[in-house]
């Protein structure tokens, strides 16, 4: 977000104010798609779908934000740009917890947040670099591109329920879990 923040200012040309203002409307933004929207999504709709759509609306609003010229056309992409994340975030996340035993939900639930903060680590690192570059136009369609092959992904994984798709994530999931927790080399597990 601080990036994000850069280049509004820079872009847009925000005073403080309006940066604050911006800044606090992008997680009321999510806090309203995750706490109110999730639930009905996914009672109405396999959660392989609303995964996938959300993922598509991401990758729409991307483009939207890269070629917002005012604040309000900002403001108007922001929304379904955040609505589609929080959502995507929220099933992902409850998918990732039913794929594996009970006994292992802490450890994929820290996985999922350690994959969350490492692309907040990476993001700002990638976006000032393309954006010093190619320009905030160049960042909408590199986001675009990355949720087009996540969405990709999405539809290899299922099609139809999310049966397919919570199959295929349970077997991911244990195998990834079997590597993280193996027992470092020399080691019998038990220190």
């Amino acid at each position: 977000m601080a990036m994000f923040a850069q280049f509004c200012v820079a872009e847009f040309h925000f005073t403080p104010e309006r940066t604050g203002r911006l800044l606090s409307y992008v997680p009321f933004v999510r806090m309203v798609g995750q706490g109110l929207l999730v639930n009905p999504l996914v009672r109405h709709f396999p959660e392989a779908f609303v995964i996938r759509m959300s993922c598509f609306v991401v990758a729409f609003s991307m483009v939207l934000v890269g070629n917002a010229t005012t604040e309000l056309d900002l403001y108007l992409t922001l929304l379904p740009l955040n609505l589609g994340g929080a959502i995507a975030i929220v099933v992902i996340s409850g998918l990732l917890t039913r794929a594996v035993p009970k006994a292992d939900t802490g450890g994929v639930l820290g996985l999922d947040h350690a994959v969350l903060s490492f692309a907040n680590i990476i993001a700002p690192l990638v976006s000032s670099h393309l954006y010093d570059r190619y320009g905030f136009v160049f960042l909408g369609y590199v986001g675009a591109v990355i949720a087009g092959i996540t969405w990709l992904g999405t539809c290899a994984l299922s099609i139809g329920d999310s049966t397919p798709c919570l199959t295929q994530l349970r077997w991911r999931v244990q195998s990834s879990l079997r590597w993280a927790m193996k027992p470092a080399p020399g080691t019998d597990g038990n220190e």
